[in-house]
């Protein structure tokens, strides 16, 4: 016959035992709500500085900018005209043509943009895919020539930001002001374009392919706004000096 010998535990014991589980599980809950809270501000302060730096830097109306109103081309002159807008699987719209110039281009050029730390990036021309690189939009003029040469490429939260990667490059387009510089070099000749002015766009606005004047030789640069999303789009116009 086994002996079963039970020793009750002290009370005090008991009860300071039950007040280190209750600290233990309001830390764990309290550093929970620090993390997700955290998680929050992380995300959302971009969009937060994009609305109230931003925005209102956009804002400004066109005629501050050096550009003959009566020398400003209708859309319909444009090559937006054979150009439609489509959406992919996860809702992203962007532009796309059966379009093909029939002259002879270069297949390449590089694009670098001081500011923003964006070296010799390789530009593919006449293609609408850019997650290798940035892409010329087909039909849109060469750097040098007149015309507007369109160019996109991606961006995402500002935290993730790295001018060498294709799939984040233009994250920081919107920090380009008035007077900054973006170069192109094409067949080993160099050309220097000056920022005019942005501004932001719906994803269906074909008009921002168009050349802004009579003559002019621009370079529009266009990625994806607010940071992080793809709700509407960002375009910086430069012109050839």
């Amino acid at each position: 016959m086994s002996l079963a010998i039970y020793i009750k535990k002290n009370p005090e014991e008991i009860y300071q035992s039950k007040i280190r589980q209750k600290k233990r599980d309001r830390f764990f809950g309290i550093s929970i709500l620090l993390v997700g809270f955290c998680a929050i501000v992380f995300a959302s302060w971009p969009l937060l500085v994009w609305n109230l730096d931003l925005i209102p830097k956009l804002s400004s109306k066109i005629e501050t900018v050096p550009i003959p109103q009566a020398k400003i081309l209708s859309a319909r002159t444009s090559i937006s005209a054979y150009v439609q807008v489509t959406k992919d699987a996860d809702g992203f719209s962007y532009f796309t043509t059966d379009f093909r110039p029939n002259q002879k281009r270069p297949s390449e050029f590089y694009l670098s943009i001081p500011k923003m730390k964006i070296e010799d990036a390789l530009v593919k021309v006449d293609t609408i895919t850019f997650y290798e690189n940035l892409a010329l939009f087909p039909g849109t003029a060469i750097p040098g020539e007149v015309g507007n040469a369109f160019i996109t490429g991606h961006s995402v939260l500002p935290q993730f930001n790295d001018p060498k990667n294709y799939r984040t490059i233009f994250t920081d387009l919107p920090s380009l002001e008035i007077g900054d510089t973006v170069y192109a070099k094409v067949d080993g000749k160099t050309y220097q374009y000056l920022v005019q002015y942005k501004k932001v766009v719906d994803p269906n606005d074909t008009s921002v392919l168009a050349p802004i004047a009579k003559g002019a030789k621009t370079l529009t640069l266009m990625t994806c706004v607010p940071p992080g999303t793809s709700f509407k789009r960002l375009i910086v116009v430069t012109s050839l000096i």
